[in-house]
């Protein structure tokens, strides 16, 4: 296989115009340049350099046809070194980030977004909206760097996770609904609602909520209808179907027919978490991390 060195050395013999110019220019001893150049014609099988003149060094046919080709590939050698360094440290390839809808309306993605896009332009930012347990499959086969999700009491082996953002909840209404007209609830107004409910058989997020309701009331579990995500939820909602207990910053999502109101004595929060890869360079992955949790 060609060595980058020797073909530095025949590219700066012929621009220098000698042997000893072409050592200064590389930092080395002239007989370095001489064994370089020799290596090289050895491996291509032919002479680049005639010689016998007493003058400046002139190239033969056959290096006047290899000089520039020797050019191109010390530019790709250099610029795939410089790339795979690049790679290496997280300065460069492709980052795949999954998130759930909350990501957006919170601003978590958006700002992750656009600090990395800053900070890293090299990067090739992929972001893909995924429910909770799609996101945790997708990054345990590595197929996800960076995953939005849903808490969960386990997270796959080979990711990193923290809490990335937290906030209070809202129980939105159908306009029309005989509690829309309260301008604060209580769980003991609920107890008779049909509650629409993402990942209902979820415990560890706002899936185990219709139950904390329930247990606060001393009834039984609400009439639950289960939806996969946020948006179907509210929906639902606007659609007249029922009531669903959802982030606060899901008010932003403004649709005619459905109201938010507070619930005075319902404790509950819900949580955004991120996961990262271990295996992602460790200077991206601390950046990843200060953004996430700043």
């Amino acid at each position: 296989m060609l060595d980058p060195d020797s073909l530095a050395a025949f590219i700066a013999i012929h621009d220098e115009g000698g042997f000893l110019a072409a050592a200064n220019r590389l930092a080395v001893a002239q007989s370095v340049v001489s064994k370089r150049l020799l290596r090289l014609e050895d491996q291509l099988g032919v002479r680049l350099f005639d010689r016998d003149r007493r003058r400046r060094v002139v190239l033969t046919h056959e290096g006047e046809e290899l000089l520039p080709a020797a050019r191109a590939t010390l530019v790709q050698l250099s610029a795939f070194e410089r790339q795979g360094r690049n790679i290496g440290n997280g300065q460069a390839g492709e980052l795949r980030i999954s998130y759930v809808f909350s990501a957006i309306m919170t601003g978590v993605l958006p700002r992750l977004l656009r600090t990395l896009a800053a900070a890293r332009p090299g990067i090739r930012l992929l972001p893909v909206p995924l429910e909770t347990p799609e996101q945790l499959a997708e990054i345990a086969r590595g197929s996800v760097d960076v995953a939005i999700v849903r808490p969960r009491a386990a997270y796959p082996h080979g990711a990193d996770a923290c809490i990335v953002h937290r906030e209070g909840v809202l129980v939105a209404l159908p306009v029309g609904h005989q509690l829309a007209a309260a301008s604060v609830l209580t769980c003991a107004d609920l107890v008779d609602a049909t509650f629409i409910v993402p990942q209902f058989a979820d415990e560890t997020g706002h899936g185990g909520i219709p139950r904390q309701i329930a247990q606060s009331t001393g009834r039984s579990v609400p009439a639950i209808i289960a939806t996969p995500d946020f948006i179907s939820a509210a929906g639902l909602v606007a659609a007249g179907m029922g009531v669903a207990v959802v982030p606060r910053s899901l008010q932003a999502l403004s649709l005619p027919d459905m109201v938010f109101r507070p619930i005075a004595d319902l404790d509950a929060e819900l949580e955004l978490v991120a996961l990262t890869r271990t295996s992602l360079p460790p200077r991206l992955r601390h950046e990843l991390n200060k953004i996430l949790r700043a």
